[in-house]
C-alpha cells in the first residue's frame, strides 16, 4: 500500500513539472511577442508629501494645493506606454490649466502645435474621437482655450510621485502671444487610474466649425473682433457670427480666424459661428461696455499724494481698467494711481508734478473725458533744512541752465526759453531780461549757457548773444548762415568754440570773428554738450542717439570715441547740466531715455574709463575749480575736485534741477511740490 502511494505520488509530481514547464514556456512566448515599456524612477525625495502646482501665465502668479488638482493615469494591461493627465482649477471662476502627457517617462518633450486648432487644423479625413497621439497643454480662461504651440515640459518619475516642469508659449485670437511656466508635483497615490480607450481628444478634427478663443472679451459697438477656431470658410459671405443673437459683420475670412464687428444693438453674451449649413458652434461670451460718464469730483483741490474721489457711471471694477490723468507742466497730461474703483466711483491720488488744471478719464480704452471744472494743487508749506528760499521763481518747471561770473548769474528756463534772469548782486534779485536779446522772440529758445570769467555767452536756435548784462551782441558766426543753432559752446577767455553739426567755429578774439572749420566728428551725426578741461587741452562732447562718449585733443577739429560706456545721457525736458570737465571728467548716464534712473560718473582718465559716484538719482553736475556739486533729491558738495562728497537736505518735496554758485554761495533750482513751478534756494557752504 505504502509503495503504491508513493509511486501515484512521483508520477503526479512529475505531471505538475511538465504543466509547470509548459507555463513558463507561454509567458516566455508573451513576452517575446510584446515587451511591455516600465517607467525607470529616480530615488524617492522623502520631503514630497502632497500634489501641489506653482507657476505664472501671462504675468500671473498661481500656488494650488492638493484639492484643486486632478491627475488621471491612462494605462492599459500589455501595452507599456501609460498616459498622464492633469488639471489645475486656478480660481473660482473655474479657469483651468490642464497638461496631457502621451508617453509618461522621463525626460524632455518638445511641444508643438495642438492639431485640430486654429494653430494646427490638422487633416479633415482624420477624425479622432477616442485616444489621442499628442502630448498638448490647454489653457481655459474665461470660456477662451488656449493651446501651447511650442515650448518643452520635463518629467521627473520616482517611486512614488511625478514631477513636471514646463516653459511653453501662448496666442490668442488677436496673436497675442503669452507665455506660462512653472512645475507641479503629484503623487501616484492621488491619481486616478484608467483605461487609456477612455482618453477623449478635445480637439478632434472634424467638419464642423469650432471657436478656440475670441479677443478681446469686452468692448463697444463697432469694436473689431477676432475669432479664431478651424473649418471656417475663405469666403466672407459663408460665414454667419452672431453677438448674443445679433447678427455681426465679417470683414475678412481664413480657414482658421475670422474678423467680425461687434453689431449695434447687441448685448452681453456669447458669440456663436456657423458657416454655410453647418451646426452652430457657440463659443466665449463678449461684454458689451457701455460709455462711461463723468459726473464730479471732490474735494476741489488737494496737494500731491491726497485721495481724489470721482463719481460717474460705467467705470470698470477693474482698476487697471480705468485711466485717470491731472493737468501737468507745460500742458501735459500726468497719470494718477487708481487705488479703488467701482462701476460708479473711482477713488486716485494726486500725482507728482500734477499742476492746477481739469481732470480726464479713460474707461476701458474708450474715448477720453474731461472733467467740467479744474482741480486745484495746493503746495503745503514745507522745511527747507537750512536753505533760504529766493523771492523769484519760474514756471513751469523744468531743467534749469545757468552761468555765474563775479557776482552776477545768469539763468534760463532749460526747455521753453521764455526767460532769462539776471542778478548783479549775488543772487538777491532777479530781473528777466528775455526781451532784451535782440533776436525774433516768438521762435528764440536758449539751449547753452557759459561765461568766460568776464561776459555771458548765450547761444540759441537763432545764433549767439554776448553780454555783460546789460549789454547785448548778436555774434556773426557765419555771414552766409546769420541765425545758426548751435548744439555746443566752449569759452575760454577770448577763446571761443562753437559747435553746429558737423560745422566747427573758432574765434580767438571774444567774438569779434569766426574762422569755419569742417569737424570730424568720429562717425557721429552730431555731438551734443561741449567742454574742455581748464586748460582748454582736452575737449569731450556726447552722442545723444547712442552711449557713445567722445574726446578731442585739438580743441574740437578732430574727435574720436572713448571706449567708455554706460548708458544714453537724459536730454530731455531741458536737462543740459549733464556733462562738466573743468577738473575731472563727470556725466550723467541713465538706462533709458527718460528722465529716470540717472546716474553720475566720474573720470580721471579724459573719459576713457568711468566709474559710479553715487547710487543717487542725479539731475545735474557742476563744478567751479576744486569745487564739484551735483543734485537731485539731495545736494552733495565737494572741495576737493570729487575725492570726497558731503550730502545735504534740501526743502522737503524739491527735487533739484540746477544749480550755481557766487563765492561761498551756492543756488539750487528745485522742482517744487505740485508741480507748477521752479523755486530757488541758496545755503551757504
Amino acid at each position: 500500500m505504502k509503495i503504491k502511494l508513493l509511486s501515484n505520488m512521483k508520477a503526479y509530481l512529475q505531471k505538475l513539472s511538465k504543466t509547470l514547464s509548459l507555463m513558463l514556456l507561454l509567458i516566455l512566448a508573451v513576452s517575446s511577442c510584446k515587451k511591455e515599456t516600465t517607467i525607470k524612477p529616480v530615488p524617492d525625495d522623502p520631503a514630497v508629501k502632497t500634489p501641489t502646482i506653482t507657476g505664472k501665465i501671462n504675468g500671473k502668479a498661481f500656488a494650488i494645493k492638493e484639492n484643486g488638482i486632478k491627475s488621471t493615469l491612462y494605462t492599459t494591461s500589455g501595452d507599456g506606454v501609460k498616459s498622464l493627465e492633469t488639471s489645475a482649477t486656478l480660481d473660482a471662476d473655474g479657469n483651468k490649466l490642464t497638461f496631457f502627457i502621451d508617453d509618461l517617462k522621463n525626460g524632455a518633450i518638445a511641444l508643438t502645435k495642438k492639431s485640430g486648432t486654429s494653430f494646427n487644423p490638422g487633416t479633415k479625413t482624420i477624425k479622432v474621437n477616442a485616444g489621442t497621439t499628442q502630448t498638448y497643454v490647454q489653457y481655459f480662461n474665461s470660456g477662451n482655450a488656449y493651446y501651447a504651440l511650442s515650448g518643452s515640459i520635463t518629467i521627473t518619475i520616482t517611486d512614488t510621485y511625478i514631477t513636471v516642469k514646463w516653459n511653453i508659449m501662448f496666442k490668442d485670437a488677436s496673436n497675442h502671444e503669452f507665455s506660462s511656466s512653472g512645475e507641479f508635483t503629484i503623487t501616484f497615490a492621488s491619481v486616478i487610474t484608467k483605461p487609456k480607450s477612455e482618453v477623449k481628444d478635445p480637439t478632434p478634427v472634424a467638419d464642423k466649425p469650432t471657436i478656440e478663443n475670441i479677443a478681446p472679451t469686452k468692448g463697444r459697438a463697432g469694436d473689431t473682433v477676432s475669432i479664431t477656431g478651424v473649418n471656417y470658410s475663405t469666403t466672407i459671405a459663408d460665414n454667419m457670427v452672431k453677438f448674443n443673437g445679433v447678427n455681426a459683420e465679417v470683414i475678412s475670412a481664413t480657414a482658421t480666424k475670422l474678423m467680425a464687428k461687434v453689431p449695434a444693438g447687441g448685448s452681453t453674451g456669447t458669440v456663436s459661428v456657423k458657416v454655410k449649413n453647418s451646426e452652430i458652434t457657440t463659443g466665449p461670451a463678449f461684454t458689451y461696455i457701455q460709455a462711461a460718464t463723468f459726473a464730479s469730483f471732490s474735494p476741489s483741490s488737494g496737494k500731491v499724494g491726497d485721495t481724489i474721489a470721482i463719481k460717474g457711471t460705467n467705470f470698470s471694477t477693474t482698476l487697471a481698467d480705468n485711466i485717470v490723468k491731472f493737468a501737468g507742466p507745460q500742458g501735459l497730461l500726468v497719470g494718477a494711481e487708481v487705488i479703488s474703483a467701482t462701476a460708479t466711483q473711482l477713488k486716485v491720488k494726486v500725482p507728482q508734478s500734477a499742476a492746477t488744471g481739469t481732470l480726464t478719464i479713460a474707461i476701458n480704452n474708450g474715448a477720453p473725458i474731461t472733467s467740467a471744472s479744474a482741480f486745484t494743487v495746493t503746495v503745503p508749506q514745507v522745511p527747507n533744512n537750512g536753505w533760504t528760499q529766493v523771492d523769484q521763481t519760474v514756471s513751469p518747471q523744468t531743467g534749469i541752465l545757468s552761468a555765474a561770473s563775479g557776482n552776477r548769474m545768469l539763468f534760463a528756463n532749460g526747455k521753453t526759453g521764455r526767460n532769462l534772469y539776471y542778478s548783479s548782486d549775488k543772487g538777491l534779485t532777479f530781473t528777466n531780461i528775455f526781451n532784451s536779446i535782440p533776436l525774433v522772440k516768438d521762435t528764440l529758445k536758449v539751449n547753452y549757457l557759459v561765461a568766460d570769467g568776464n561776459y555771458f555767452y548765450i547761444a540759441t536756435n537763432l545764433g549767439v548773444i554776448k553780454t555783460d548784462g546789460t549789454t547785448f551782441t548778436k555774434l556773426t558766426i557765419s555771414p552766409n548762415a546769420p541765425n545758426l543753432s548751435f548744439n555746443g559752446i566752449v569759452a575760454r577767455g577770448d577763446k571761443i568754440y562753437l559747435l553746429s553739426g558737423a560745422n566747427y567755429y573758432v574765434s580767438l578774439n571774444g567774438g569779434a570773428n569766426f574762422q569755419a572749420k569742417a569737424a570730424n566728428l568720429g562717425g557721429a551725426v552730431r555731438l551734443d554738450n561741449i567742454t574742455s578741461d581748464n586748460g582748454g587741452k582736452y575737449f569731450y562732447a556726447i552722442d545723444p542717439t547712442s552711449s557713445k562718449f567722445y574726446r578731442s585733443t585739438n580743441q574740437g577739429e578732430t574727435w574720436l570715441v572713448t571706449p567708455a560706456a554706460t548708458g544714453v545721457y537724459p536730454l530731455s525736458e531741458g536737462y543740459k547740466n549733464i556733462l562738466s570737465s573743468p577738473g575731472y571728467t563727470y556725466a550723467i548716464f541713465s538706462g533709458s531715455a527718460q528722465l529716470t534712473g540717472n546716474r553720475l560718473y566720474q573720470s580721471r582718465g579724459q573719459g576713457d574709463v568711468f566709474t559710479k559716484v553715487s547710487d543717487e538719482q542725479v539731475n545735474v553736475i557742476k563744478q567751479w575749480g576744486d569745487y564739484v556739486a551735483y543734485g537731485g533729491t539731495s545736494f552733495s558738495l565737494s572741495n576737493d575736485v570729487g575725492s570726497t562728497y558731503k550730502n545735504y537736505a534740501i526743502p522737503t518735496g524739491c527735487t533739484i534741477t540746477g544749480i550755481e554758485r557766487i563765492e561761498n554761495i551756492f543756488f539750487i533750482f528745485c522742482n517744487a511740490p505740485g508741480g507748477q513751478s521752479v523755486r530757488i534756494y541758496k545755503r551757504a557752504f
